[in-house]
């Protein structure tokens, strides 16, 4: 089963990769009507729990009633949206027939590790002192 973890301090950012890693699609998040900063925490959104939350994800929900049962639960509005970041027309489909782009994305994990960043890291000092 898939769970969505949320936490008050989260950006909106790693709400979207969440979605994106559970649910292979993106999200848009308002905060009063409007679009969310992608830096903005949920708790600027809406979330008025203290404490990590975690919430099972029922794949046989429509789009529309995804978005509905957050929405009522935790206090904020989000929008379901496609790769393209437009929002998906038809919000009558289940969750579960959202497919990936690719068969590559199916199992793959986010790699945010201290040792890729410190890679990462060396990589581009390198290449700066290469030019």
């Amino acid at each position: 089963m898939k769970t969505l973890k949320l936490h008050p301090l989260m950006t909106i950012s790693l709400l979207q990769m969440q979605i994106q890693r559970l649910l292979h699609c993106n999200v848009a998040v308002y905060i009063h009507h409007s679009l969310a900063n992608t830096f903005d925490t949920l708790k600027e959104a809406g979330l008025e729990n203290e404490a990590m939350v975690e919430h099972p994800i029922d794949e046989t929900l429509s789009l529309r009633e995804f978005e509905e049962e957050l929405e009522e639960k935790f206090n904020f509005s989000m929008e379901l949206c496609n790769k393209d970041s437009k929002p998906f027309t038809n919000k009558s489909i289940r969750l579960f027939q959202i497919t990936p782009c690719s068969e590559g994305e199916t199992g793959k994990q986010l790699d945010i590790s201290l040792e890729l960043l410190a890679k990462q890291a060396r990589g581009s000092n390198q290449q700066n002192r290469a030019v």
